[in-house]
């Protein structure tokens, strides 16, 4: 199995820090995070962060069923100016779902609330998973 999507968000200009929104083609709905199944893997390909001076965070939880789950950062960017930023990985950064109960989200902060936008491609397969 294979599935390539791009997830987009943005932050509501009136706060200056915050959890993306995300929207797919393959949502119903807009989430607070993606969840990944047992044996699955997320790679992220592409990274796109425009309109006003935003830091952006990837974050990683191991188990997303607990009431508080514990957010890390797996990879932060920093769009400095107002403007646009691409980012295209020939590696990308990969995240493994070996129980289910991981998840990533993305958030951001910003001095001034102001609107920016995201957008990553991501890149779910279900190939083998290493048990660390």
């Amino acid at each position: 199995m294979k599935a390539l999507f791009t997830i987009r968000g943005e932050t509501d200009g009136s706060n200056t820090s915050g959890v993306f929104k995300l929207a797919s083609e393959l949502f119903r709905e807009s989430v607070d995070y993606i969840r990944l199944e047992k044996g699955i893997k997320a790679k992220i390909w592409c990274k796109r962060i425009a309109g006003a001076p935003v830091t952006v965070n990837l974050e990683f939880t191991h188990d997303v069923t607990v009431s508080t789950p514990s957010w890390s950062v797996l990879d932060t960017q920093y769009l400095a100016s107002s403007g646009e930023l691409i980012l295209e990985k020939r590696r990308p950064i990969i995240i493994h779902g070996k129980t289910g109960k991981e998840a990533i989200r993305i958030t951001w902060s910003q001095s001034t609330a102001a609107k920016s936008y995201i957008e990553y491609e991501i890149e779910l397969t279900d190939e083998e998973v290493e048990n660390d």
